[in-house]
């Protein structure tokens, strides 16, 4: 890879279409409820982490699998900026769907062509080698696409690596033991607290011999808890008025990767990101609201 071609941040993980509804109420069960308002947006954890990060000024990269619905959402990309590795699949992108009344919801996902990630072979399917993701200053992996996760974890153990399992540990019922592999490449673990009350019920603890250096563990409005050997802190969150909260978590993922390259401590880091998630919990959408890095700086001094 050519130093014109160096790449930040590389993003393994999903890209989706989001479909928010506000309802009056969320119904019981064989009960119904009005729709206030209906909207969609371009969404995904992978790919909205790598379009905040791009909007703070990270040369970018996204792999991630795409359906034949969603070419606008392609040249979307494109136009930020966002080097793509995508590979095409004949089919429906995935669906995240959103019932959403006063700042409750549930939520229904339609997996799509979005499965077909740990099927990809990087060589063979997205002319990726091992170079490309030792030349890269971090890698940031999303959901538990383990059989993918594992192949590009071995070739980590020099890079920085950043691994958020997202709602995907809801469907261990142990933990796997390449969950347990990927993490022994893994610089930062990221759960939100409700994915690490799952994950403790089925054995699993946040033991620095498993890996990780640091532990992020994000609370919504409670902020974000660091754990790291001898230390455990609070970092508040940056206080704004929330109007949907979906995608916060990306957000301060592509905050606190964009204040890591750019040589802030872990405290500070994670500041960062509070203040970058704090941009896109002020509107309806995760890409909606994207903040510049010199605005999230803003915020970040105030806190």
């Amino acid at each position: 890879m050519h130093e014109s071609d160096k790449i930040d941040l590389l993003v393994f993980g999903d890209t989706a279409i989001d479909h928010f509804y506000e309802v009056d109420k969320i119904p019981r069960l064989n009960n119904a409820s009005d729709v206030i308002r209906s909207r969609k947006f371009y969404g995904g954890m992978g790919a909205n982490t790598a379009v905040v990060a791009r909007a703070l000024g990270l040369r970018t990269g996204l792999v991630s699998v795409i359906g034949t619905d969603a070419e606008d959402y392609r040249k979307y990309m494109e136009n930020l900026g966002i080097r793509l590795y995508l590979k095409g699949i004949f089919g429906d992108t995935t669906r995240s769907i959103f019932f959403k009344e006063n700042g409750d919801q549930i939520s229904f996902f339609y997996k799509g062509v979005t499965e077909k990630l740990d099927e990809l072979d990087l060589k063979r399917d997205l002319k990726i080698d091992r170079k490309d993701i030792e030349n890269v200053e971090c890698v940031y992996m999303a959901r538990t696409y383990l059989d993918l996760q594992s192949s590009v974890a071995k070739y980590c153990k020099n890079r920085f690596l950043v691994y958020n399992p997202g709602y995907g540990v809801f469907r261990f019922k142990k933990v796997p033991e390449k969950f347990y592999k990927i993490l022994k490449n893994t610089d930062v673990l990221v759960l939100n607290h409700h994915e690490l009350q799952h994950l403790k019920g089925i054995g699993f603890g946040l033991d620095f011999g498993l890996g990780p250096k640091i532990f992020l563990i994000t609370r919504g409005r409670r902020g974000c808890n660091i754990y790291s050997r001898g230390a455990e802190i609070n970092v508040p969150a940056f206080k704004t008025k929330v109007v949907d909260a979906s995608g916060a978590g990306d957000a301060f993922n592509a905050g606190f990767i964009a204040a890591h390259i750019r040589k802030f401590d872990t405290y500070d880091a994670v500041k960062i990101g509070n203040a970058t998630a704090s941009f896109i919990v002020e509107k309806w959408g995760c890409q909606t609201n994207l903040p510049t890095w010199e605005k999230v700086m803003e915020r970040y001094r105030r806190m």
